[in-house]
């Protein structure tokens, strides 16, 4: 009897985290901190009197919008990429092993819902259609991106640059109606808010292109037309040398206006140094090692921001 409930909470506690897994909870959690920063760094300090008394109830519903389409989106992604999985990282394969596709599909659906629900909250709150039909658009994209982008050429990789790249416009929603939106975009710290979703954007796309490259095999087993199936190892390889030259004159550019606008000095420090890191491993075709370092420019911004707030 007790070795039949010793495994009976062995396999909830396994299917916990299972479903903990799926959603990729520390990208979930980036999604919240990002928010966070951007509203506290760039948004705060822009923000005209008049909507200095703003609920921040809002805000809190318009991060949990956020997250909750982010891990729908990231359950769904398991669910659609199990034959691609099963090839090229077999040893983390979660869904169709600890659990069902039936199971995080209806997982993905609640998530989903429940970011449509507080989307309809916060458009009720703030009297605006706005914020519902964001979050539809943004759940669309991620819902149809597996199944539909990733296989395109090119689109999957738009699509995720795109999301991420809303993510700062987004935060204002919770903040500000549209029409007031230029009070604060037309000011230095809206001009740096908007550089930030660029930045984000572009980097985002490089580190998607990298993906591709890292999972050729197993997209091109699977009947992906990415662009490293479509153009293969080398040609791809070639692009990204090109595309992270292009970052480096883009992030010189953001790196002096940070320097000169919003006196920062060391914190360049925190994307330039993991920007070289990745472009180094490119050069030496350490392709799996670049993707980590893509990710470690994207939180160095989060720290640029936190340095903004002291």
């Amino acid at each position: 009897m007790r070795a039949m409930v010793d495994a009976k909470t062995t396999t909830h506690s396994s299917d916990f985290w299972a479903y903990l897994r799926i959603i990729r909870p520390w990208n979930v959690l980036m999604v919240a901190i990002a928010m966070v920063l951007v509203f506290q760094s760039l948004i705060v300090p822009a923000l005209p009197r008049a909507a200095e008394s703003f609920e921040a109830f809002n805000f809190v519903l318009s991060v949990g919008v956020m997250c909750l389409l982010a891990a729908g989106g990231n359950a769904i992604n398991d669910y659609f990429d199990v034959a691609e999985d099963s090839v090229n990282k077999p040893d983390r394969l979660i869904v169709g092993r600890l659990i069902s596709r039936r199971k995080t599909m209806a997982f993905h659906y609640a998530l989903s819902g429940l970011a449509s629900l507080l989307s309809v909250w916060l458009s009720f709150r703030l009297s605006s259609p706005i914020p519902l039909v964001w979050c539809a658009v943004i759940g669309t994209l991620l819902s149809g991106y597996s199944p539909w982008f990733k296989r395109r050429f090119l689109r999957g990789n738009l699509i995720i640059a795109l999301t991420v790249g809303q993510l700062p416009l987004w935060t204002l929603i919770g903040v500000l109606p549209l029409e007031d939106w230029p009070s604060v975009l037309g000011t230095l710290n809206g001009s740096g808010l908007l550089a930030y979703a660029a930045l984000s954007a572009y980097l985002t796309f490089l580190r998607e292109v990298t993906k591709d490259l890292q999972d050729i095999k197993g997209d091109r087993e699977t009947g992906y037309d990415t662009l490293a199936v479509r153009w293969g190892e080398r040609r791809t390889i070639f692009l990204l040398q090109i595309l992270h030259w292009m970052g480096w004159a883009l992030l010189g550019i953001a790196s002096w206006g940070a320097f000169y606008w919003f006196n920062a000095t060391w914190t360049l420090l925190l994307f330039l140094v993991p920007f070289m890191g990745a472009h180094l491993q490119l050069s030496r075709r350490l392709i799996h090692s670049v993707s980590a370092w893509q990710k470690l420019t994207l939180a160095g911004g989060l720290g640029f921001l936190a340095d903004l707030l002291f």
